[in-house]
């Protein structure tokens, strides 16, 4: 007999409701919790998903950091083994854990919960708008390497990560729901490194849940990986082809893949090389000249590699 979401969620909720205790030892009843009736109701299939432990390890010895309530409250994560933090400032107090997925948080402002989940494939900063008194605009500081910025796609509104004019990661398009499952308008902006996210739930069936939700590229669950080079990059690249030689080139691109971290992304990023310049050269081209990303994909088992142009997932710079 198959048991679906809801009812899994359904025992979550009743288990809960008997009483847990926090990271802190505190006990937490579900219906004393700042945020998790509130997610129950709108996003069960989250709440499902948090009833799992995340993983701590993955292979080739990239360690993750333990999911738990951090001092600061902000949602740090490895990606391409780069640390990647999202912070929640408006969130206040030391928190409850009552999934193993889920952190939940109350606020500094009237109407809202914040919570964190943690899956094997997305870090997500919840925010829950309870009425109509809370703010719509939440301002999330995102913390990278040094050298790195935010870039907003025009055509989905994801937001881009790039650190030295490589793309490192990203965060999935902005979405807001309300209580009777209905989508409420929301968008995302950058100022600098801080994310802020725009919802305009006036008028719609409380609670509300929106979140952004950090994806992690390029990890062993992945058969897909890709390099991605600024628009910057990419004409630094096809310039140097153009103008001193292939063998120049490839000086650019081997300085470029020795900027990259991660194993799997590295090896892509050399056996592109490898490959050779010229072997890329039109879709290079092609990318400089629209204005746009070159990227290089690869394919597991294999690695299988082909170069490609990006019109997504390009920084604007």
């Amino acid at each position: 007999m198959r048991i679906g979401k809801r009812v899994v969620v359904a025992l979550l909720v009743a288990t809960l409701s008997v009483g847990t205790a926090s990271v802190y030892g505190t006990p937490a009843v579900a219906a004393d919790d700042p945020a998790l009736p509130a997610l129950t109701r709108v996003v069960p299939d989250l709440v499902a998903e948090a009833g799992t432990t995340p993983p701590t390890e993955i292979p080739e010895g990239n360690t993750q950091r333990a999911f738990s309530i951090a001092p600061d409250r902000t949602l740090r994560l490895n990606v391409s083994d780069v640390e990647i933090g999202i912070g929640a400032p408006d969130a206040a107090g030391t928190g409850n854990h009552p999934l193993p997925g889920l952190v939940t948080y109350s606020a500094t402002k009237p109407g809202v919960a914040f919570a964190h989940q943690r899956t094997g494939e997305i870090g997500r900063v919840l925010t829950v708008i309870k009425d109509a008194s809370a703010p719509t605009e939440y301002r999330f500081p995102i913390s990278a390497p040094e050298n790195s910025t935010l870039e907003v796609e025009e055509d989905d509104q994801t937001v881009l990560i790039y650190t030295d004019d490589m793309y490192v990661a990203e965060i999935d398009t902005p979405w807001a729901k309300d209580a009777n499952g209905n989508p409420v308008p929301t968008s995302y902006r950058v100022e600098g490194m801080t994310l802020i996210q725009t919802v305009h739930h006036a008028g719609a069936a409380y609670p509300v849940v929106a979140d952004p939700a950090l994806k992690l590229e390029c990890e062993w669950w992945k058969a897909m990986c890709r390099v991605i080079f600024s628009r910057t990059l990419t004409k630094k690249i096809y310039s140097t082809w153009l103008y001193a030689g292939a063998a120049a080139a490839v000086e650019v691109l081997k300085a470029a893949c020795d900027k990259v971290k991660n194993g799997k992304v590295k090896l892509i990023c050399k056996v592109g090389v490898a490959a050779g310049i010229v072997t890329f050269v039109r879709t290079i081209r092609d990318a400089a000249n629209q204005n746009q990303c070159f990227a290089i994909r690869a394919q597991w088992p294999g690695p299988i590699v082909w170069g490609e142009v990006r019109k997504k997932s390009c920084s604007t710079k």
